[in-house]
């Protein structure tokens, strides 16, 4: 297994472990869904400043991302604690329109802040 794949691999198992979909860590990261995808498979190769990106998002250090090993269980921040055990129980239906909702009170947040 080459570099890349190793690292494809390794974000994928990161990401899994947290439950994320690609495109919740696309955005979280702040790169496009289909680069989460190709990064995954080996396809794309990671800047030194996306790979420190995508293991900031994950809490964890860009190292461990290029490591055999992955790095010991990470807790969630608090805050996304409270949002899981905020839509934990929920119907499926309305846990999707609580996320909608957060993502577009985020986007905005984000358009208002670079003003």
């Amino acid at each position: 297994m080459d570099i890349y794949e190793h690292v494809g691999k390794r974000v994928r198992e990161e990401r899994m472990r947290r439950g994320w979909t690609q495109e919740h860590l696309a955005e979280k990261a702040e790169v496009h869904l289909s680069f989460v995808g190709q990064l995954e498979r080996g396809a794309k190769k990671p800047s030194l400043r996306t790979l420190k990106r995508l293991a900031e998002v994950f809490g964890i250090k860009a190292g461990d991302l290029l490591d055999e090993a992955p790095p010991t269980a990470t807790k969630p921040y608090p805050m996304e604690k409270k949002f899981g055990d905020l839509v934990r129980g929920q119907p499926l239906k309305r846990q999707q329109v609580l996320y909608d909702t957060l993502r577009q009170l985020v986007r905005q947040a984000k358009r208002i802040s670079a003003r």
